[in-house]
């Protein structure tokens, strides 16, 4: 057997690079959602599959993730328009409760925000870069991930094409 070519090295080294820099989509009607229970900004506990009146957009961000920090308005946007059709759910993984706080404060969000300061969640849903963000159906199966940072007219076209019928 003959070592790979070049162009076949080339092809592999494209492919990590680009998974480890965002911008990469799975789509699947894939699991469910996680059952873990998380505290909530509010101090409530819950789980996503007890959030699931209707479908999810669940996004992973954190203080520290400059394309987090940016989309988050984007979120907000969408959330004030399509909150009645799609729950919105923002968890904040490996940061102090302060640094969180004064990220949710500067920019805004209202939409519900949970804790993950030891990273469980991010590993249950097996994240691989940040920001990334979950469309869940309203039976609680994770249909579709996109890594890295969304727009508010991606974010609308990905739950258009992923959980809501039109």
């Amino acid at each position: 057997m003959s070592p790979p070519g070049p162009r076949t090295v080339l092809l592999a080294v494209a492919a990590v690079v680009l998974a480890a820099c965002g911008g990469a989509e799975e789509t699947a009607a894939g699991p469910p959602v996680p059952d873990r229970s998380f505290e909530t900004f509010d101090g409530e506990q819950v789980s996503l599959p007890e959030l699931s009146d209707r479908p999810l957009v669940v996004n992973f961000w954190a203080s520290w993730c400059p394309p987090c920090v940016a989309e988050m308005p984007d979120f907000e946007r969408v959330h004030v328009d399509r909150g009645d059709e799609v729950r919105f759910v923002g968890l904040n993984t490996q940061d102090t409760r302060d640094q969180a706080d004064a990220l949710v404060e500067q920019t805004g969000v209202t939409y519900d925000l949970g804790l993950d300061p030891d990273g469980a969640l991010f590993t249950d849903f097996e994240v691989v870069s940040m920001p990334s963000t979950f469309f869940v159906d309203a039976d609680g199966a994770v249909v579709h991930r996109h890594a890295g940072l969304l727009t508010e007219q991606q974010l609308r076209d990905l739950i258009d094409e992923h959980l809501v019928a039109g």
